[in-house]
């Protein structure tokens, strides 16, 4: 079923950043960039970076009347409902790779939210190690829990401090709250690259 999704994902992009589109795709990318911190095209993650520019494109950058690409997309592709409410409710949050179960599925706890997700069996390598924490978005289809394709690894050492700090993001209680949130954490990602020398628990300030 993620290749459903993915299918999906990849026609989003490939109709909405082009043509009439391209002037609104590019000043969501520069106003991405600006809160993300731009990352040279050399870079060993500048390619995990474009992935999640293109889920927040889709699924949460906002057009000047307020809507946004999914919407857009669902509406004129007259999506199933079970799909369009999976596309619609995509659960952006900070999480950690907790381990693989006795059933070989990967266990996550999405640390924001407080709670466990347990990936679809057989879901595609994540080229992360248990105790990795990182940003993504994980959508939920007919039944199951599959982790898209934007992930933003976060240094190790600083565990401890996020988790701290979501939990007043969570009391907060606000979506607004937690998605400034994970899009600080992208950002002092990027500062924690360029200033590697720095231990990131020095960066990672709140």
């Amino acid at each position: 079923m993620l290749e459903v999704v993915h299918d999906h994902l990849d026609k989003v992009l490939n109709l909405y950043t082009k043509g009439e589109f391209f002037a609104d795709l590019k000043t969501a990318k520069d106003k991405y960039f600006s809160i993300t911190g731009k990352l040279d095209e050399d870079k060993e993650e500048f390619e995990s970076r474009m992935n999640c520019f293109n889920d927040w494109y889709i699924f949460q950058y906002r057009h000047e009347d307020g809507s946004k690409v999914i919407e857009e997309y669902i509406r004129s592709n007259s999506l199933d409902e079970e799909l369009s409410q999976a596309m619609l409710n995509v659960n952006h949050s900070l999480f950690e790779f907790s381990k693989i179960s006795f059933r070989k599925q990967i266990v996550l706890k999405d640390i924001l939210h407080d709670e466990k997700i347990t990936l679809v069996k057989n879901h595609p390598n994540i080229s992360l190690m248990e105790g990795d924490v990182f940003t993504g978005r994980v959508i939920r289809y007919k039944g199951d829990f599959y982790l898209l394709r934007g992930l933003c690894t976060l240094p190790q050492g600083v565990t401890s401090i996020l988790k701290k700090q979501s939990k007043k993001v969570r009391k907060a209680n606000s979506f607004e709250e937690e998605l400034n949130f994970l899009l600080q954490l992208e950002s002092l990602k990027t500062k924690a690259m360029h200033y590697s020398h720095i231990d990131p628990t020095k960066i990672f300030i709140f």
